[in-house]
């Protein structure tokens, strides 16, 4: 039997993990279906008819197609009401931060990242990345001193979403321990039931009830 929620993605995608990882902390089986980036498969027409960005990831839940990480997330907390906001301050406050980190986090820690394994430019680029990552990092550092998660005193989709992210700074060459609020937050969440990281989290292939 199908599971109710199909994810399509890479194991490679930080905001495929993003999804994977809303999912598993919400205590949903889904189904998996492997995207090979690095073969075009993003861009085939079959992808394009469930994603019209080319980008992974794509979520059918119920016959419904969505993509886009953060709205998926808003999506799935909407149906579930796992990490969803309790009022409308609460919810204005998560997606800022769902905005904060497309503008501000994602960008420099994705493509140091993505620098460091598959294709490093010139000096220069890779510099200016970085410096985006440690100015985003720094700002997420210090905006955490003293709180348990990102908006109250429980996790809520803002987390899930930064951590989707920051979960991939070591592969960007960024230690963690210059950041030590950031390591306090990582092991809060990484404390959370059902909790797992990308690659223990996403298949390599195509998979049911994952």
């Amino acid at each position: 039997m199908a599971a109710a929620y199909t994810l399509y993605g890479s194991f490679l995608s930080a905001p495929t993990y993003k999804v994977g990882l809303m999912l598993a902390l919400s205590g949903l089986t889904f189904d998996y279906r492997h995207i090979d980036l690095a073969k075009g498969q993003h861009k085939s027409p079959d992808f394009l008819r469930i994603n019209r960005y080319g980008q992974v990831p794509a979520v059918i839940h119920d016959g419904f197609t969505l993509c886009q990480a953060n709205t998926i997330l808003e999506y799935i907390a909407e149906q579930t009401g796992k990490f969803a906001a309790a009022d409308t301050a609460e919810r204005q406050r998560i997606r800022e931060w769902l905005v904060w980190e497309t503008d501000r986090l994602e960008p420099g820690i994705n493509r140091s990242r993505f620098f460091e394994r598959f294709a490093k430019p010139d000096q220069a680029v890779v510099d200016y990345h970085r410096k985006w990552a440690e100015m985003g990092l720094e700002v997420l550092n210090t905006l955490l001193d003293g709180k348990r998660f990102l908006v109250g005193e429980r996790p809520t989709i803002a987390d899930i979403s930064v951590f989707g992210v920051v979960a991939h700074m070591a592969e960007a060459k960024f230690d963690i321990a210059a950041w030590p609020q950031i390591k306090v937050w990582w092991d809060r969440v990484a404390a959370l039931p059902g909790f797992r990281l990308p690659y223990d989290l996403l298949p390599k292939g195509d998979q049911d009830a994952v």
